[in-house]
């Protein structure tokens, strides 16, 4: 049985009175498809802002390759191999395709900008691969702002590759999709965890995404975890039917 990749201890956050996440101890195992589901308002985002450091935890630590990471900064997470995306798209909308790429890649390495013009040879290669892994190669040269709704989130992707991460926290990778981008984008999330090695964390409302991909499933209630197991399992919970699915999963 693979290892944990990820660890959280009773991690709760507070915002004010407000409790937004609440104790939740969860294990996400190396080279897994982890979903987070839940209602709006359920905690996914903030759980994900305490597992990448933009929160930082009311109590409760959090875990990462065994090493308690709670104190650390979101950039250090980053440089360790904790990358994620956002439910909002966030790309360089005035470079373009390849370039928003390198910029991530440069950012990973610390490189900094007065380097940019020699860059854009200097990795070349990898900036092609990652295009190309993404499907993304026959748009290098267009700007971010011109390109689809459904690309916009398929580069933001390609961004957080450039950060070389381990474990990638995925925030409704396909919201806002057709349902042919959609498809795509489950098979090419499959293969960064079958050829690549990675761990996907990730949330979705779409419950044909959700069950079509995830391995393992969690569900947040109000900050609380209220089920923890294989799609079978989460999909036969009495408790997650009457919070969460209706009986429509």
């Amino acid at each position: 049985m693979a290892e944990p990749i990820l660890q959280t201890f009773n991690i709760t956050k507070d915002f004010g009175k407000l409790r937004a996440v609440n104790q939740v101890n969860l294990d996400v195992k190396k080279g897994d498809i982890h979903a987070i589901i839940g209602p709006n308002g359920a905690g996914k985002s903030t759980f994900f802002n305490l597992i990448t450091g933009y929160h930082k935890v009311t109590e409760g630590k959090v875990f990462y390759k065994g090493s308690e990471i709670t104190p650390l900064p979101a950039y250090q997470r980053c440089q360790r191999g904790i990358t994620r995306s956002f439910q909002i798209t966030s790309i360089y909308p005035k470079l373009t395709v390849y370039e928003s790429v390198l910029m991530g890649l440069l950012a990973h390495r610390r490189k900094t900008l007065t380097f940019f013009p020699s860059a854009k040879k200097f990795f070349k290669e990898e900036v092609w691969k990652i295009l190309e892994d993404v499907g993304l190669a026959n748009q290098a040269n267009v700007l971010g702002e011109s390109i689809s709704h459904g690309d916009k989130k398929r580069l933001e992707l390609a961004i957080t590759l450039g950060t070389e991460p381990e474990i990638l926290l995925l925030d409704e990778p396909t919201c806002g999709m057709s349902p042919e981008e959609t498809e795509s984008t489950m098979i090419f999330i499959r293969r960064l965890v079958n050829e690549k090695g990675l761990t996907i964390l990730f949330t979705e409302h779409d419950m044909s995404v959700v069950f079509g991909i995830a391995r393992r499933i969690s569900v947040l209630h109000q900050g609380t975890l209220i089920a923890d197991g294989t799609p079978e399992q989460v999909r036969n919970s009495e408790e997650v039917q009457r919070v969460y699915l209706g009986g429509v999963a």
